[in-house]
């Protein structure tokens, strides 16, 4: 073939994947529910919403029937608008984005009371809506608006303003929001385009709460600390399975939130949410996901909470049944597969690094909504505005009882630290063994052979499946520890402290040298875990010690007898999932230094000295080696072993570098 054909005919052929390229963009997958709400095609309370309206204050979504999303500047202009028209709206810029977009919230008041200290001298409560923190799960955009308007424009619900202010962030991740595909949520229906999950660093911001690595985070807590609202809202859509259920939630209410304010919780919000929910026309589940047995649920569901814990569940549902009388939340170290192989459900149990756990960490409720993200975005649209309305309802009809609850939590577990006879508080959990019956509203399924597996592939069919089944929703506490008086960080890991500052913790610089003994922790088995969005974590087993450590002059000393007392020990004690020695700070103290261990005629003689000083460490490592096959084939792992625990090693290796005070005496 001459050469000038061959190129004729391979120009030909990148014409047609050029093409076929085309066509794939213009026709994504649009994926549907097999079944919708029966009072979703009225969505009453949505449309009455949008009726009566001036046009320049309806978003993109009311105008095509939730079909389309309109880009970050829309929002920026309704809000800017609203702020025009109502002396109650003011917008302020809380942060500016890694691309440097200016982010905007905006703050409504009654009073005028557009500053943290302002607002303090209502005593109203303080609630904050936040949407778009993953910019394609979008419709909580266009509610968080529509409410402002009922709000000052329309004042359907203008009784709120007496007894609450309202912080309002339309869209949290701006960059996302803007890098628009309609391929960015080909598991979700519509809309037609949408943003992206990460933030344009490709980092997941509700996994950021704790690190605040993205400059976003750094702005959202800022403004949540200078406010400490009473109450949260964080807006998601789902990427479950498909079933009856038109919205699912969750929010800390056991040990994982200060016992006064989850007391609160379940006597007055878990009930009054489910059956106002109910008696909206919606059916509520908790979230979570059906595991085991095989109707439906083959495959694997790999839930947010399980990529915490780097485990991955059986089941293919997420979001079923209704929270139980006395149920308990779970979180993600709960992936777990029923041993009889019957279908359960499994409440996740979630850490501080999500946005309504780290809202837990400060006593103050968070309701992560969860909308099925298989529904028909109207449908979405209409339950996001309800359990919003319904929540607030339940706030502002009795604000007070909620704020005592958090006053009462803080000033709880500030006045416990340094009493060794006070209770440990919770620092990590896994979703309980134990359950109680429950009926799950699921859809259900058939089989369809498969080009692409080569096997049935399960869908889903319109014709309902209520069927019994056991709801695992209680936690199973795996850490705890009592409240010091304080940690003190010493003065050359400003890394840490820098963090402490943008959690809002209070401290003082400790004026003068010490040298004494001080109780930490050292570190043994350590390594690096995948887990998931939050990206690599260190794990470890820990030794309490107490060691001679020098202090210098200009330390700083973190006393727990202040309001952020439960964040400051997940923050800080290592014991915590999401300590920050986890999160990658101070992993310097990690790196071994020098040679010792690399040569076994030097490093067995310490080793074998060590074992004859210490005969409980002899019987440690007897059953490591005998529990442990790969850690017993491994010459250097069992060198190292003793190496780590002699004093060969600088001083400083493998021990944490922030110290427990249980006493105050400089």
């Amino acid at each position: 073939m001459p050469r000038t054909g061959h190129f004729a005919l391979l120009s030909s052929a990148v014409l047609v994947l050029a093409l076929v390229s085309a066509s794939a963009q213009q026709n994504p997958l649009v994926p549907h529910s097999m079944y919708e709400p029966p009072m979703a095609a009225a969505a009453a309370t949505l449309t009455a919403s949008s009726a009566n309206v001036p046009p320049d204050l309806l978003t993109t979504g009311e105008k095509t029937q939730w079909q389309q999303t309109a880009r970050y500047d829309e929002a920026v202009r309704i809000m800017r608008r609203l702020a025009a028209l109502s002396p109650q709206v003011k917008v302020i810029q809380f942060g500016t984005t890694s691309q440097g977009r200016a982010m905007y919230a905006m703050i409504v008041s009654s009073d005028k009371a557009f500053t943290p200290a302002a607002a303090a001298k209502t005593n109203k409560a303080v609630i904050l809506i936040q949407s778009g923190i993953h910019s394609g799960e979008i419709e909580g955009k266009d509610t968080a608006l529509m409410l402002v308007r009922d709000m000052v424009i329309t004042k359907t619900r203008a009784a709120w303003l007496k007894n609450a202010i309202f912080l309002v962030i339309p869209v949290f991740n701006i960059d996302g929001h803007e890098n628009r595909s309609p391929f960015n949520r080909a598991n979700q229906n519509g809309p037609d385009i949408t943003g992206t999950r990460a933030q344009a660093q490709e980092l997941n911001l509700n996994r950021d709460y704790i690190k605040a690595a993205t400059p976003e985070m750094h702005g959202f807590l800022a403004l949540y600390h200078a406010w400490m609202p009473d109450f949260m809202f964080d807006n998601h859509v789902t990427d479950g399975a498909d079933y009856q259920y038109d919205v699912t939630w969750d929010m800390a209410h056991h040990e994982d939130v200060g016992a006064p304010t989850g007391a609160w919780i379940n006597s007055r919000y878990i009930p009054e949410i489910n059956k106002r929910m109910e008696a909206s026309g919606h059916l509520v589940s908790p979230y979570g996901a059906l595991r085991g047995g095989g109707n439906g649920e083959a495959g694997q569901f790999r839930s947010a909470a399980a990529e915490q814990s780097g485990v991955t569940g059986q089941g293919g549902q997420t979001g079923a049944g209704r929270r139980g009388n006395g149920g308990q939340d779970g979180q993600p170290g709960a992936a777990r597969v029923p041993s009889s192989g019957k279908r359960e459900f499994f409440v996740e149990v979630f850490s501080p690094r999500y946005s309504h756990l780290y809202a837990a960490a400060l006593n103050r409720p968070c309701l992560l909504v969860e909308t099925p993200s298989l529904k028909s975005p109207k449908t979405r649209a209409w339950v996001n505005y309800d359990i919003m309305v319904n929540s607030i309802d339940i706030v502002t009809e009795d604000p007070q009882s909620l704020r005592t609850a958090i006053r009462n939590s803080d000033a709880k577990y500030s006045a416990q630290a340094g009493d060794q006879n006070a209770p440990p508080i919770y620092l990590a959990g896994k979703t309980s063994a134990g359950g109680h019956p429950l009926q799950y509203h699921s859809l259900k399924t058939a089989t369809f052979p498969s080009e692409i597996t080569g096997t049935p592939v399960v869908r889903y069919t319109a014709e309902k499946d209520d069927f019994e089944t056991i709801e695992h929703d209680g936690i199973d506490t795996t850490a705890e520890a009592q409240e010091p008086l304080g940690f003190i960080v010493p003065l050359q890991w400003k890394e840490i402290v820098d963090e402490l500052k943008l959690h809002g913790v209070q401290m003082e610089i400790i004026p003068k040298d010490l040298n004494q003994e001080f109780e930490t922790w050292r570190f043994s088995d350590v390594k690096y875990v995948t887990s998931g969005e939050a990206g690599q974590l260190m794990d470890y087993t820990l030794h309490p010690v107490k060691e001679k450590i020098e202090v210098p002059t200009g330390s700083w000393w973190v006393p727990l007898h202040q309001q952020r007392a439960r964040l400051i020990m997940a923050l800080l004690h290592p014991a915590a999932p999401d300590a920050l020695i986890r999160l990658g700070f101070a992993a310097s103290i990690f790196q071994q230094m020098g040679r010792i261990g690399a040569n076994p005629y030097l490093s067995v003689p310490i080793a074998t000295k060590v074992a004859e000083d210490h005969p409980e460490l002899l019987q440690e490592f007897e059953a490591k080696v005998t529990s442990d096959p790969a850690f017993a084939a491994d010459p250097q792992a069992r060198i190292s072993w003793w190496t780590s625990r002699s004093n060969y090693q600088p001083s400083a290796v493998n021990r944490y570098p922030v110290l427990q005070v249980w006493e105050k005496n400089w």
